[in-house]
């Protein structure tokens, strides 16, 4: 029940943070890269990497991930195995690089000889652009029509007349430039 209150929370978090539309959309592609590949494989780890170190929005790409899955679950995974044996398997020119890469002694570990994995970082790959394109365009759309009505709200407002973060919001404010 907690969660279910919390997500509006961290929706309303996400609206109002001061971060790009771009790094909330990189955070959705990486979202949906570890959603359409298993999760039980090294190539998860390699990601969360990414998650880790790369500048994007974590929230988004929490948010998102439950979908991509569910997604995958759906119907996804059927498609991610038919394009990896389609890349692995039935193109014959590239075997002597799939040996080549599947030798080498970081990549072996990474399960690139799966078809699932392959195949979900193809789907992921075809899918990242418009994927990329779409949500940052939700994201302004949202931001304009939902960002009044939040900073209007009641606890907003509230919060905003706590001394602290007002000489907080006034501090950050001169660092960024702002009047």
């Amino acid at each position: 029940m907690v969660s279910i209150i919390s997500l509006p929370a961290k929706i309303i978090k996400l609206l109002e943070s001061n971060v790009s539309e771009g790094e909330i959309a990189a955070g959705v592609c990486l979202g949906m890269y570890i959603g359409f590949i298993p999760l039980n494989g090294p190539m998860v780890v390699l990601l969360i990497l990414f998650f880790l170190f790369f500048k994007l929005n974590r929230l988004s790409t929490l948010l998102t991930l439950p979908v991509f899955k569910l997604f995958y679950v759906l119907g996804v995974s059927a498609l991610a195995d038919a394009v990896g044996g389609f890349i692995l398997i039935d193109f014959r020119f590239l075997t002597g690089f799939w040996r080549w890469v599947t030798h080498l002694p970081v990549v072996a570990y990474l399960d690139l000889n799966n078809t699932l994995v392959i195949g979900g970082l193809a789907v992921s790959t075809a899918l990242c652009y418009p994927v990329y394109l779409g949500a940052k365009k939700v994201t302004v759309k949202i931001r304009e029509k939902y960002g009044e009505k939040i900073k209007n709200m009641k606890f907003v407002k509230f919060v905003k007349k706590i001394p602290i973060v007002h000489k907080l919001t006034l501090v950050i404010g001169r660092l960024r430039g702002e009047q």
